[in-house]
């Protein structure tokens, strides 16, 4: 199987082609736009001519789509940028996906639930509150309109091996912990933080019953629209309480901190977009990797002894 993978040189785009290059089956072509040094090719995918180019060097079967502008508050500064890339683009793919008979799976998000009534099940009703949300999920309704072999995962905040603290919005936490500096972290919002290697294992799942045929999905289609998976993880967590948890994992007294019970600035948040995990869980699918310990991993690098 000939398999494209977007956005694969960042932090989960990482992960799985190290999990992906792993199965024998998968021929796997990696595309990036930044940081696409080799063997990645570099593609913009918001350029037409690119996009057929990366399709005709890759020959796909199947494509993993996990390229995204996902930060809600950059989206918010620049909405029609980031909609070039998390609308257009991904119409753009599905189309392509839809001329060469290749199966798309798209990577969404927990951010088109409002975060008013979890946990949320595939035919819960969506209702994001910001834009990031918004065109994530127009991404999954362009999929619908091109494609009828295509699915869905919607993902919630994640975290793993980062190049830089600032990566990830869960490793950035242990900023305030480098600084030393009294100050207020968010304890409103429950997230369901995921590892990336977790992440990929279920992606992998996903293929390998997509593998068995094309009705293999068809028990995880939603009705009037695309087979789909949800995955969280398996415990809530505030900010503070990551903090808390990073903390105790390097040992740092981090009494200077305290929790801010007031919702985030910037664009808005749901409160508690847990999501239930059974589709995911009937293919085999489990979380492997503890929050605890796997936060531990992804950041004592940057807090050398």
């Amino acid at each position: 199987m000939r398999l494209l993978l977007t956005g694969a040189s960042g932090l989960l785009g990482r992960s799985l082609r190290i999990r992906l290059s792993a199965v024998p089956e998968f021929q796997l072509t990696a595309a990036a736009y930044s940081r696409a040094e080799p063997p990645l090719i570099r593609a913009d995918l918001r350029n037409p001519w690119e996009l057929r180019r990366l399709f005709d060097a890759a020959q796909p079967d199947f494509v993993i789509h996990a390229a995204a502008e996902r930060r809600p508050d950059v989206v918010d500064k620049d909405p029609a940028l980031a909609e070039s890339l998390n609308v257009a683009a991904t119409a753009a793919m599905a189309e392509e996906c839809a001329k060469r008979g290749a199966f798309l799976l798209y990577i969404s998000t927990d951010y088109v639930y409002d975060g008013f009534d979890p946990p949320y099940f595939p035919d819960s009703p969506v209702h994001p509150l910001n834009t990031y949300g918004a065109e994530k999920l127009a991404g999954e309704r362009a999929i619908a309109s091109f494609l009828d072999d295509a699915a869905v995962l919607r993902i919630p905040v994640l975290y793993g091996p980062v190049l830089s603290l600032e990566e990830s919005s869960v490793t950035v936490l242990a900023l305030a912990l480098k600084s030393g500096r009294p100050q207020k972290i968010e304890a409103w919002a429950n997230r369901y933080p995921i590892h990336v290697d977790d992440v990929s294992e279920a992606i992998v799942a996903i293929l390998r019953e997509r593998m068995k045929g094309k009705e293999a999905l068809e028990a995880a289609r939603v009705q009037g629209g695309l087979p789909l998976y949800l995955l969280s993880g398996p415990r809530a967590w505030t900010k503070y309480a990551m903090t808390m948890a990073m903390a105790a994992g390097l040992g740092i007294d981090a009494s200077f901190l305290a929790p801010d019970p007031a919702p985030p600035r910037g664009a808005p948040r749901p409160r508690d977009c847990g999501m239930d995990t059974s589709r995911l869980e009937a293919l085999g699918w489990s979380p492997g990797i503890a929050f605890e310990p796997g936060i531990l991993g992804a950041i004592e690098a940057f807090f050398p002894t």
